[in-house]
């Protein structure tokens, strides 16, 4: 017992001269011959996981300096405080605080209004979002404004081109048939991430990040129709969007060129524009470059539409689409009005068509951008066979930025969305920085603090509160039990402690302390979940005054003794 007291003395001191008690406790216990024969002390107290303590694990979270999950936390923390607090013993408590892996959570943000670009979207939260800082990723739904494109014979070839290399048989059947291969269980079969990946090519840089196109492309799955795709450009490539296009409304009677109607162009205007003419007879288009001799201007196309179109109404309005020729094939769509006999190019515009979207963007050296999304075939060309990255993996993603931003300075950041795995795979999103010479992204971590105690010869998770009573606690108890207890309660009203002086009249008992301490903990706990643990200090007398603690633990919906 006297070395007991003897260390426990050394602890009080320790408190109140070091940051640190636990070092010059360990210092002090050496200088005394260790702790063979010694009784350990028991303490609480807080304490911080160092870089030293991580390297105790290291093995156990794969070398970083933090936590994947509390679960993960809650298995290894008791091996680092046996190796750093190897002198504190039963019911001791510590603190403890580490870093542990948080996803960034998305700002969900839905509005009903429409916007066509990142710009559009830019002000809409810079004005409906203002306090949002640089590195808050949200989830925004809106209406977004749609354009519509059709995939011709030679943007089939151009895709099929580009990815002879990576996908032979399905790059080789779209460039000879002009459509895509939709039977699984073809060599030639196209999923919807390739044609996305083919339309990005496609495409390039010629629309403007945000921008929504409703792209329609001839199929083959067994017989011959036609599909579409919703996609976004992002800034860096096209994505596909889950979404529904809400067609316009029709604002007259649509009208598409048939191979009669050049026919019948070609013929009626061969005298007067004998070079379009043949061309537009022979080709089934318009020829649209103007440094070519069989060109078609908008004023002849006008000419050739009242030729073809039948005689209507004052008023009436028709939508007119035809092929065209200016370097490669497309079509072209202009509104017209019936007039005094003829029809003349109208301003009368269609409603916008839309699709209602969600969108992650990032607010990013204070203004909002889409996040670079990692692809499938980044994650193909990285070698991440599993389409993630993890802790031993991320650095793939720092070297891949490299390629991605061949000009940054020092101090750019980009924002970047992609798939990790820490146990189950989730969608991550950083802001990375790039120093000069590397880009690193962040580690997703926060300070969390969670409880220990040593128990039973070893260190667990603990939820034990430390309850100091207060004097309306001691009053609580005194008129609780006044008619069960007078003597006990009589004592406890007079002197706000407990008397535990073993026969005497005013004597509390432990199965009298439970019966009170029910009645405190219900009144300042009455939410307490099954399993939560409690060590009440109060003061007692039991010849002198002191302090004694209790530990209770809610079993069965009541509070029993845990000592």
């Amino acid at each position: 017992m006297k070395n007991t007291i003897y260390y426990l003395l050394i602890l009080g001191a320790t408190f109140f001269t070091s940051c640190d008690p636990m070092d010059e406790i360990y210092d002090d216990i050496d200088a005394n011959g260790g702790i063979e024969g010694v009784d350990f002390i028991s303490g609480s107290l807080d304490y911080t996981l160092t870089e030293d303590d991580y390297e105790l694990v290291a093995t156990e979270i794969d070398s970083v300096e933090y936590f994947a999950s509390e679960e993960l936390a809650q298995e290894v923390i008791p091996t680092i405080l046996a190796s750093t607090h190897p002198v504190l013993g039963e019911g001791s408590l510590i603190n403890v605080t580490y870093d542990l892996f948080s996803l960034t959570e998305l700002e969900p943000l839905s509005t009903s209004e429409e916007l066509a670009t990142i710009y559009d979207v830019d002000d809409y939260l810079a004005s409906n979002y203002e306090t949002a800082s640089d590195g808050t990723f949200v989830a925004l739904t809106y209406n977004a404004e749609v354009e519509f494109y059709t995939l011709t014979s030679d943007d089939f070839a151009t895709i099929g081109e580009a990815l002879s290399s990576k996908y032979p048989t399905p790059a080789t059947s779209a460039g000879d048939y002009g459509n895509f291969d939709r039977r699984e269980d073809n060599d030639a079969y196209w999923s919807n991430s390739m044609i996305v990946e083919g339309l990005s090519i496609l495409f390039g840089d010629t629309y403007t990040s945000g921008e929504v196109i409703s792209v329609s492309f001839a199929i083959y799955n067994g017989s011959s129709g036609t599909e579409s795709l919703a996609i976004q450009y992002n800034g860096y490539s096209f994505l596909e969007l889950d979404a529904e296009v809400e067609a316009a409304e029709a604002i007259g009677t649509e009208y598409t060129f048939t191979g009669d109607d050049y026919d019948n162009v070609g013929t009626t205007f061969s005298e007067t524009y004998p070079d379009p003419a043949y061309s537009v007879g022979t080709y089934g288009n318009f020829e649209r470059r103007e440094d070519n001799d069989a060109y078609w201007s908008d004023d002849m196309i006008l000419e050739a539409v009242n030729v073809v179109l039948p005689a209507a109404s004052e008023g009436d309005i028709y939508v007119v689409t035809y092929d065209i020729y200016d370097g490669s094939a497309g079509t072209e769509t202009i509104t017209l009005e019936y007039t005094s006999g003829a029809y003349v190019s109208s301003d009368v515009v269609a409603e916008a068509s839309t699709a209602n979207i969600t969108a992650i963007v990032a607010k990013n050296n204070s203004e909002w951008e889409f996040p670079y999304l990692v692809t499938e075939a980044d994650y193909e060309l990285l070698e991440l066979s599993y389409g993630n990255f993890d802790s031993s993996s991320i650095y793939k993603l720092e070297i891949f930025l490299k390629s991605l931003f061949p000009y940054a300075q020092s101090g750019d950041t980009a924002s970047v969305q992609y798939d990790y795995y820490d146990g189950s795979t989730n969608e991550k999103y950083s802001i990375a920085t790039f120093d000069g010479t590397d880009w690193s992204v962040p580690e997703n971590v926060e300070a969390t603090t969670f409880q220990y105690g040593f128990e039973d010869g070893e260190w667990l998770p603990d939820n034990t509160i430390v309850y100091n009573l207060l004097s309306a606690d001691y009053t609580l108890i005194a008129d609780a039990f006044s008619d069960v207890y007078p003597d006990a309660t009589g004592s406890v009203a007079n002197y706000s402690n407990f008397d535990r002086r073993v026969g005497n009249a005013a004597e509390w008992t432990d199965e009298m302390l439970v019966e009170a301490f029910n009645v405190l903990l219900d009144s300042i706990d009455p939410s307490a979940e099954e399993g939560q643990k409690y060590d009440l200090v109060f003061v007692i007398y039991n010849g002198s005054t002191t302090n004694e603690t209790f530990s209770l633990i809610k079993t069965g919906g009541v509070w029993v003794n845990n000592n």
